[in-house]
């Protein structure tokens, strides 16, 4: 086992802690001392952000459930047949789907007649499964129970890491003033030990 790579990490994260939160230490400057306390006091605040965005998740994930359970009851699912052969070729370029004539039949057993996009060079008579709204009119997929976590998990990250991103610009914003501060206060100390040596 390398203890004395062990060791040397653990000297310098040692040294990192003591740098940001000098504590008692009779050699800090006093700008190093509100640095460690901005430095803990923006941690607590990360902490505490931790259910608060976890919260804003969880409202998130409840209300598109509630989308979830409304959807389940608007859109049905039902399968169009290509009335045509799809072109190979897209006009608008680059692209993967094409509109095509298809018909698909409602519930009721009426049937229906409409362009729906499908890919190139699909076959007539291809059979695709659709979602037809309570009208009969193609719509997009409902809403499910994963996309409703996922935006929940998604919201909740998303939120604490703006935070904590927030936090982190306003730490090294203070670090850098600070490190403005400290020059000027060298640059006044070195000109009054200068003119101190010229009058000797």
């Amino acid at each position: 086992m390398d203890v004395s790579g062990r060791d040397r990490s653990g000297g310098r994260a040692t040294r990192l802690w003591r740098r940001l939160y000098p504590g008692r230490n009779p050699l800090a400057r006093r700008g190093d001392r509100l640095e460690g306390r901005l430095l803990v006091v923006l941690l607590l605040l990360s902490l505490i952000a931790l259910p608060i965005a976890a919260t804003a998740g969880s409202d998130t994930y409840a209300a598109r459930l509630t989308d979830v359970q409304r959807e389940a009851g608007l859109k049905h699912k039902a399968t169009a047949e290509l009335l045509a052969d799809a072109p190979v070729t897209a006009p608008a370029g680059d692209v993967e789907t094409v509109k095509v004539q298809a018909r698909w039949r409602l519930p009721d057993g009426t049937e229906r007649v409409g362009t729906l996009a499908t890919y190139r060079g699909s076959a007539k008579g291809t059979k695709i499964p659709v979602w037809l709204d309570n009208s009969g009119d193609l719509t997009s997929p409902p809403a499910t129970k994963v996309g409703a976590a996922t935006d929940g998990v998604s919201v909740a990250v998303s939120l604490w890491f703006g935070l904590v991103m927030v936090f982190c610009l306003i730490f090294f914003t203070f670090r850098a003033v600070l490190a403005r501060m400290r020059a000027a206060q060298w640059a006044r100390e070195w000109a009054r030990v200068e003119r101190q040596w010229s009058r000797r």
